[in-house]
């Protein structure tokens, strides 16, 4: 047997196997052990899940799929099964959606308070607590 035909015949136990499959390939290689990692380091499946989605986001150009992912988890695994995981996680984006509110809140009582001022020819300074 020549070293070509060698080269060319799929490994032992192979036969008949899209030889594209049966040989380790860089990205893909890559993401396999990390997603072994990742098990064998205990993370949470929804955390793995959510890898897999940013890697396939990336190679398929595709942004916001990620995204979409974690609103799906979430909404099927954390609402309906209770994962505490999701939970928190929807907790948080909860509590920065409100402190935005806020501060729009803030920003248009700031704004009320610069148009009387204006109109009454009042200071813009605000006092403050303790000093009035």
């Amino acid at each position: 047997m020549n070293e070509e035909t060698e080269m060319n015949q799929a490994p032992q136990g192979t036969e008949g196997l899209n030889p594209l499959i049966t040989q380790p390939h860089g990205r893909e290689q890559q993401m396999k052990m990390e997603i072994l990692n990742m098990i064998h380091s205990g993370e949470s499946p929804y955390d793995i899940i959510y890898r897999v989605a940013q890697r396939l986001e990336k190679a398929s150009g595709e942004p916001g799929y990620a995204a979409y992912v974690k609103d799906q988890l979430r909404a099927v695994y954390g609402f309906a099964l209770q994962e505490e995981i999701l939970l928190t996680d929807e907790l948080k984006e909860v509590e920065e959606r409100l402190a935005i509110d806020r501060h729009k809140k803030n920003i248009e009582r700031l704004k009320i308070m610069i148009q009387k001022a204006k109109a009454d020819h009042e200071s813009l300074t605000v006092p403050k607590f303790g000093k009035l």
